[in-house]
């Protein structure tokens, strides 16, 4: 009997192997994985998507020497210039890593950071069906899985259970093996409760995953998460960064968060991470987080900075501001060992009631000494709802700070954070937390309001106020940091004090043509060290070494519009502003 398999007839998926038959096409990724189970493809393996398939059933992938199976590594990819679609209807995954290693996912079809593949799981009436499953067996691991450039959507958010799950053998339980190295990066994501969810080994913890630059949510209701941004939990050395996650709605007894890390976490690095749109609607008054930290160790060492937050909202519950009465920007729930840097938080979406909200919470339950240290930050609560709206809550005792200062906290409310008691003015503040001996209380302005640079005016009392932190030398859009005064905040900026006209009236500095289409020339009577160029937000986009009296800046790269340049000359700085054609 002659089958598709073996003359290519409507077949989506075509295989090359170095081992065992080494070509091979199939109408689903399941009989593909069927056919290297049972040892029939061996060695390193391709597999090339032609076209759409709906798999019958999981598509199950056991590991390398289960049984017949004998591969080195597995590539999923679209063939060039292919856009494909793997779906499936299964209640429990489209796509299974049964403690198979080294299998990538890349869903470009060109070898770049396109999304050309999309992998999706429509089941919508009850079960919890997952989209990816990396599981461990009783025995083995799935190592080193690896998804990126991939579309990956689910029914809708409160059916489709998790975009990525990375656990035990039991869906949803901690793995048994470690399953070590698991990355998702540059992914789309929506439809579904969690993006991602990763639970590791409690014992002996998974290590290095990367999750990076994906995309989480919509601002379309119905493709946003509906629970969690993503989760991660019994890790160590991993990292989270560069994700934006915009819309997460949950209307349950349970705190919708952005990003979640907790259990036995260590050693990880959360970062420019930006997260909006985060909301509990459940009218008993369940919470609300942008990040959501609940390590249960006292020395997890978490390195949390860059990261940009707004827009998170509980329904409201006035008697209480724990994590899960109210809308929190950061809040830290448990543990200890965090190092809370250069983070922006703004709470600008209103509760449906009076409560409790804050840019920055740390529960009752964060009890260690010298748990948090809280440093360089913008806290500011921007709501307008009636009641308590606090920059900073905290419901234990001051000592859990190793460290807090050189933070901006600002509210609309009556009073700016609560520790004991609401604490009005930066006096009472600084009395009642300890340290902020140079924390301010300025209302920033933003470049919009959905732009979270500070602006390049109106922010000459937060220019330079931060202080130097050796574990942190860029900011959000890679600009480094002043190692000296370095700004609060996710991003590094420059406010402009001199107008064109002002700078030309008091100094020798003079520059031509403005407006420029090409390059600007520039002398002055001093030598000029170098020119650093600003963007309209206050982000530095170029820095040009000069080193003599006169010299030019090429403008050539940069669209049109106002552009700041800090002129630095021996005697110090000037900033001028020139129009781009």
């Amino acid at each position: 009997m002659t089958t598709a398999a073996s003359v290519g007839i409507n077949a989506q998926i075509s295989l090359t192997a170095t081992g065992g038959t080494t070509t091979g096409t199939y109408t689903t990724l399941k009989a593909a994985f069927d056919a290297i189970n049972g040892g029939l493809h061996q060695g390193a393996i391709t597999i090339n998507v032609t076209g759409n398939t709906t798999e019958t059933a999981s598509a199950v992938l056991n590991g390398n020497g289960s049984g017949n199976s004998n591969y080195t590594s597995v590539l999923i990819k679209p063939a060039a210039g292919v856009n494909a679609t793997i779906s499936s209807a299964d209640t429990v995954a489209t796509i299974k890593l049964n403690g198979a290693d080294n299998v990538t996912i890349d869903g470009s079809n060109n070898g770049s950071t396109s999304r050309n593949l999309t992998i999706t799981n429509t089941y919508t009436t009850g079960g919890s069906p997952v989209i990816i499953w990396v599981a461990s067996t009783a025995t083995d691991g799935a190592l080193n899985a690896t998804f990126k450039n991939t579309n990956i959507y689910g029914s809708n958010s409160s059916g489709t259970i998790v975009g990525i799950i990375v656990s035990g053998s039991t869906l949803g339980a901690a793995a048994e093996v470690s399953n070590n190295n698991f990355s998702s990066i540059n992914n789309s994501f929506n439809k579904a409760q969690n993006a991602i969810f990763a639970i590791g080994n409690a014992t002996n913890t998974d290590t290095g995953f990367m999750i990076k630059n994906n995309v989480i949510g919509s601002a379309v209701a119905t493709d946003k998460m509906g629970y969690r941004g993503l989760a991660v939990q019994n890790a160590k050395n991993f990292e989270i960064s560069g994700n934006v996650i915009t819309g997460v709605t949950l209307a349950s007894t349970a705190t919708a968060a952005g990003i979640l890390v907790g259990a036995a976490a260590t050693n990880g690095l959360i970062f420019n991470n930006k997260i909006s749109d985060v909301s509990n609607t459940n009218t008993l008054g369940y919470g609300a987080a942008g990040l959501y930290l609940s390590c249960s160790g006292t020395a997890s060492n978490m390195l949390v900075y860059n990261n940009t937050i707004n827009g998170v909202s509980g329904y409201g519950y006035a008697l209480g501001g724990g994590a899960g009465d109210n809308g929190n920007g950061i809040v830290i729930v448990s543990g200890g060992g965090y190092k809370i840097y250069y983070n922006t938080v703004v709470m600008d979406a209103n509760q449906t009631v009076a409560g409790r909200p804050s840019a920055f919470n740390i529960t009752s339950a964060v009890t260690a000494a010298g748990a948090v240290d809280v440093r360089n930050n913008i806290f500011v609560n921007k709501q307008t709802q009636t009641g308590d709206r606090y920059a900073i809550y905290v419901g234990t005792v001051n000592t859990v700070f190793s460290n807090i200062n050189y933070n901006n906290y600002f509210s609309s409310g009556t009073a700016l954070g609560y520790i004991g008691s609401a604490r009005t003015t930066l006096g009472e503040l600084q009395l009642g937390f300890g340290g902020n001996v140079n924390s301010l209380n300025v209302s920033p302005v933003f470049a919009s309001a959905t732009d979270f640079h500070l602006a390049a005016s109106g922010n000459a009392a937060l220019d330079n106020k931060g202080t130097f932190v050796a574990d942190v030398t860029v900011d959000a859009d890679g600009t480094t940091r002043n190692a000296i005064t370095p700004d609060l905040g996710s991003y590094e900026f420059t406010n402009i004090v001199l107008a064109t006209q002002d700078v030309a009236a008091k100094t020798k500095l003079n520059y031509y043509p403005n407006p420029v289409v090409d390059f600007i020339n520039i002398s002055n009577d001093t030598k000029i060290r170098n020119v650093e160029v600003y963007g309209a937000a206050g982000q530095r986009l170029a820095d040009e070494n000069i080193n003599a009296e006169k010299g030019s800046v090429d403008m050539r790269a940069l669209p049109s519009g106002m552009y700041v340049l800090k002129v630095n000359t021996e005697k110090g700085s000037e900033s001028i502003k020139v129009m781009k054609k």
